[in-house]
């Protein structure tokens, strides 16, 4: 039997220069990292848990900022 938790990550991009995403992930997002979507590069600056984690599944918020493109 496994702990693993899955996510599913509301991405939101700050100043509304993007429209952000929706993003199924292995992993928890860690605010520093860099993520990848639409063609661009995002920091991550900052992570919210939305609701507890239902079974193995959890629910995130992560602000981030546009870096460059891909």
């Amino acid at each position: 039997m496994t702990n693993a938790i899955y996510y599913k990550v509301s991405y939101v991009v700050e100043g509304g220069t993007h429209p952000g995403a929706i993003m199924n992930e292995d992993t928890e997002p860690i605010v520093g990292t860099e993520i990848e979507f639409d063609g661009r590069v995002f920091e991550i600056t900052d992570v919210e848990e939305l609701m507890p984690p239902m079974g193995d599944f959890g629910f995130l918020h992560a602000a981030c900022r546009y870096l460059r493109d891909a």
